[in-house]
């Protein structure tokens, strides 16, 4: 049974309720197989861009239609999922949000044409924005307040093996739209999470009290209102608009410097595959690094102040490199930064657990997607942008833009609250 406690008074030396070593593995396991693989099945048309490009007849800057279109995508369906999550329960949520993502992933396989090709991935997008926000909410809720962060870290650090399997298939399919039918496998790691994990208890608790009008009278009330106008109560409109600019600045990062790295590395920098490939390797192995040290130190130092210092150092690198782009000399430069920008994108460590805090129990999952993911979807400006500049600018150029995410980013999350490591009850 959870404990009544005021939101905001919790204490965070005081138990949460409890769950077993097992439980909280298996939830934890869940929640990186869902974000894991999304990753996964998201990132395969950046890595297979000329092929896809070159198939189709287009240019980077109508392909970069199809990335914006996942991003758009992922924002409908956060708040979709978001919704979702609160009213249904975490487990069953998610399994259906990877249901969505991988069956769209495996149909791109039959694409006859590229408008067909945007619309699946934009399906995929619905998919993988619902995924984010109820994984994250169910993990904020199973693990130990002190050590929350430390386990999102973890749940980011997912992307690793999950975009070294891409970038590994990318390189062994002998046609680009196999790599794609790969990509409906995460749909049967869902009879797993069906069947092997347990549902928030704090989600459930929740939903007894509502049934049998345990409630308190104020949560009542609020309860019953619809989650949508809970969403832009006072309370909790501050949290959605600030995350939501937070969310757009870091997204724009990889969803300009990432997209356009390979196919730089290829083309300005006259990398082979094989050379290229092992860049990125590389580039994922220390964000690997940077989210688990980014979540860890979060646990110690407080949320904000752990990614702002990751964000502002990643401000600065990317400043360097768009300089270089612009100047057109010490491009040869670009890959020593570029992996040391992936280190301080460890702050992507910190997202879930931090927005998830902002958030009580009733719209947890649909207040963290509506920040998250409505910001993911406007990022796609930037990846739009991108494509824009790597047809008449160049790929180093697209790539250095991705300061401008780093610096909004940096400068929002300074004003976005920090609830580190506080007691996630029912009735909050």
């Amino acid at each position: 049974m959870t404990t009544e406690q005021p939101l905001g008074t919790a204490d965070p030396t005081a138990a949460p309720p409890e769950y077993t070593p097992g439980e909280r593995r298996r939830i934890l396991g869940a929640a990186c197989l869902g974000w894991g693989m999304e990753y996964f099945d998201f990132m395969l048309p950046t890595l297979l861009a000329p092929l896809i490009m070159a198939h189709f007849g287009v240019s980077a800057g109508v392909f970069s239609v199809a990335i914006v279109g996942q991003l758009i995508g992922s924002a409908v369906g956060g708040l979709v999922f978001g919704w979702l999550g609160d009213r249904y329960g975490r487990r069953r949520t998610l399994i259906w949000s990877i249901l969505i993502y991988s069956i769209a992933t495996g149909l791109v396989f039959f694409a006859p044409n590229f408008a067909v090709f945007v619309v699946l991935r934009i399906l995929t997008g619905v998919g993988t924005g619902g995924e984010w926000a109820v994984g994250f909410a169910w993990l904020n809720e199973a693990w130990s307040p002190k050590r929350r962060g430390l386990g999102g870290g973890l749940v980011q650090s997912s992307l690793w093996p999950a975009y070294a399997l891409a970038i590994l298939v990318a390189q062994l399919v002998p046609d680009w739209r196999y790599a794609f039918l790969i990509g409906v496998l995460p749909a049967l790691g869902c009879v797993w999470i069906r069947y092997a994990c347990r549902e928030s208890r704090q989600w459930e608790e929740l939903q007894r009290r509502k049934a049998t009008g345990q409630l308190s009278a104020d949560l009542a009330r609020t309860a019953a209102r619809s989650p949508w106008r809970q969403l832009v109560a006072r309370d909790a409109l501050p949290f959605v608009g600030l995350g939501l600019l937070v969310a757009f600045g870091g997204q724009w990062v990889p969803y300009t410097a990432t997209t356009w790295m390979p196919s730089m590395l290829k083309s300005d920098l006259g990398f082979s595959t094989n050379a290229a490939s092992t860049v990125l390797y590389v580039a994922s192995a220390i964000s690997f690094v940077g989210f688990i040290l980014a979540g860890w130190l979060s646990d110690r130092l407080g949320r904000r102040r752990v990614f702002v210092a990751f964000a502002g150092l990643q401000t600065v690198v990317f400043a360097v490199m768009l300089f270089l782009a612009v100047e057109g000399s010490g491009l040869s430069n670009f890959v020593w930064l570029y992996l040391l920008s992936s280190l301080f994108l460890g702050y992507f460590g910190i997202f879930g657990v931090w927005f998830g805090e902002l958030f009580p129990t009733r719209i947890r999952s649909l207040g963290s997607a509506a920040a998250y993911n409505i910001g993911r979807g406007l990022s796609g400006i930037g990846t739009l942008i991108g494509g824009i500049v790597a047809t008449t600018s160049g790929y180093g150029i697209a790539v250095g833009i991705a300061v401008v995410g780093a610096a909004i980013v940096t400068v929002a999350a300074v004003f976005l609250r920090d609830r580190s490591g506080r007691v996630i009850t029912a009735e909050e």
